[in-house]
């Protein structure tokens, strides 16, 4: 997957000089390292619903050389057909493939570390990883930054913020779309951009 995040890297670039009439673009007030992360869930509601799958991608923002993370969680009770039609995770798959949560959850943060988190909505994405965190005891305390409200900030008065048009402006196709992995470039080129924009890393 490291050319994919490589392209995601280039692709950001290119997204901020087409939207913005060319300024000079520095990624160097990024993060050395960080962690763009994803979940996929089977609902809304971090009390009652749960993790299926993390994504993420653990960014070396002066290398080629990027890591990626992937994991299907089992959940306690089936996956809504909801959630199937929208993310393409069937039972089966997790049932074949899904580790316990605890698991995946203590995997992903080995490879998290203590790393800066970079999610679209972090308010979404932090209370289903805390939540899952404390009910088995583990505290997270990394610095977060949310790239849906950094770009609102940086580009104000889109009539969309979704993540999916959103990196379509940066010419990153629908491929992916609402898997764990493949929205982790989708907010990567957000964050990216973004960030370049604001010149602020959160």
């Amino acid at each position: 997957m490291e050319w994919l995040v490589i392209i995601a890297l280039v692709v950001a670039v290119i997204y901020f000089l087409r939207s913005r009439g060319k300024p000079q673009v520095s990624l160097s007030h990024l993060p050395e390292r960080f962690v763009v992360f994803d979940l996929e869930t089977t609902g809304l509601d971090p009390e009652k619903h749960e993790i299926i799958e993390f994504g993420a991608i653990r960014v070396n923002r002066d290398s080629i050389n990027h890591d990626t993370f992937q994991s299907l969680v089992k959940p306690s009770r089936k996956v809504p057909k909801k959630i199937t039609e929208l993310t393409g995770i069937n039972q089966a798959m997790l049932d074949a493939d899904g580790e316990p949560i605890e698991a995946a959850l203590q995997d992903f943060l080995n490879f998290v570390g203590d790393l800066h988190l970079v999610s679209f909505n972090a308010d979404f994405d932090m209370a289903f990883l805390q939540n899952a965190a404390a009910k088995h005891s583990i505290s997270i305390h990394n610095p977060v930054s949310c790239a849906l409200k950094m770009s609102r900030r940086a580009w104000p008065g889109r009539k969309s913020y979704r993540l999916a048009d959103l990196a379509k402006d940066g010419n990153l196709g629908n491929d992916g779309t609402h898997r764990a992995l493949g929205d982790c470039q989708r907010a990567l080129i957000v964050y990216t951009a973004a960030a370049s924009k604001l010149g602020t890393v959160r």
